[in-house]
C-alpha cells in the first residue's frame, strides 16, 4: 500500500532523492517540439533539397526506423539523433561539421525548458536536507539549463549506460550519492520507468502525476503519491 504522503521522510529513512526530469520537471512535449522544428529549419536553409524531399513528419519517421533496426540506439537518444542526422544529410554533401552544427542546434533548444511552477522552491527547500540528483533517458543538460548547483549528481542514459528500466543509472546514483538504495527516494511521472524500475533497484517510490492521470491500476503502487513537489517538500523535516 502507498505510504501515507503524511509521513515524514525521516520514518523512511531517506538520504538522498533521485529525479527524473522530462515531465517530472517540466512539461517535455513543448521543448521537444521546438528543438524538432528548430533542427529541421535549420536542415531545410542549409540544404535545401532536403526539404523538397522530406517533411519534418518524415524525417521522425526515419529516425524510428533506424530505432527499430537498431534497437540499441533506445539507450542514447543523442546518438541515435547523431546518426539519424548523418545519414539525412551524408547523402546532400554534408560534412561532419554540418552534423555537428546541426546536433548543437537541436541541443541548444531542447535545454530551453520551462519548469512545472513548483519546482524551482521546492528543489532548494529540498536540497538544505538531502543529496540530490537525476536519472534520466533524455539528454537534458542541468548545467545548461541552469540548475546543476542544486544537484549532487547528474546522470544520463548512453550506449555504455542503459536507459531506465534497467538498473544499471539507479545503482550508480547509489555509488555517487554514498548511500543504500533504501535511502534513497526516486520521484517520477512514469510507472514503469521510473516507480517500478527504481522499486526493483531497491529504491523508495513516488509518482508526481503532473497531468492528472490514473496509476495504472494492475501496477504495484508507489510509496507515495503526489502531484508536485510542494507535496514532497510538505513529507521533509522542516528548516530550522
Amino acid at each position: 500500500m502507498p505510504v501515507e504522503n503524511s509521513i515524514d521522510l525521516r520514518q523512511l529513512g531517506i538520504a538522498a532523492i533521485t529525479f527524473d526530469l522530462d515531465d517530472t520537471l517540466w512539461p517535455c512535449a513543448p521543448v521537444i517540439a521546438a528543438a524538432e522544428q528548430v533542427y529541421f529549419e535549420w536542415i531545410c536553409n542549409t540544404f535545401p533539397a532536403v526539404k523538397m524531399n522530406h517533411s519534418l513528419t518524415d524525417v521522425i519517421a526515419l529516425r524510428r526506423e533506424l530505432v527499430e533496426s537498431e534497437p540499441a540506439l533506445k539507450n542514447d537518444v543523442t546518438e541515435m539523433r547523431y546518426r539519424a542526422t548523418k545519414n539525412l544529410l551524408a547523402p546532400h554533401g554534408a560534412t561532419e561539421d554540418d552534423i555537428q552544427q546541426a546536433m548543437s542546434i537541436c541541443l541548444e533548444e531542447r535545454q530551453k525548458v520551462t519548469f512545472f511552477d513548483d519546482v524551482m522552491s521546492s528543489l532548494q527547500l529540498l536540497s538544505f536536507h538531502y543529496r540530490l540528483g537525476s536519472i534520466t533517458n533524455g539528454n537534458a543538460d542541468l548545467n545548461a539549463i541552469g540548475v546543476a548547483h542544486l544537484f549532487d549528481i547528474e546522470l544520463a542514459a548512453t550506449m555504455q549506460l542503459p536507459a531506465k528500466p534497467a538498473a544499471d543509472m539507479f545503482l550508480q546514483a547509489c555509488d555517487a550519492l554514498g548511500t543504500q538504495p533504501e535511502r534513497v527516494l526516486h520521484v517520477g511521472d512514469h510507472p514503469v520507468n521510473d516507480v517500478a524500475a527504481a522499486r526493483d533497484a531497491g529504491f523508495r517510490t513516488a509518482w508526481i502525476s503532473r497531468y492528472d492521470e490514473s496509476y495504472p491500476e494492475d501496477a504495484e503502487p508507489a510509496d507515495i503519491n503526489i502531484t508536485d513537489l510542494n507535496a514532497l517538500v510538505k513529507l521533509a523535516p522542516p528548516i530550522q
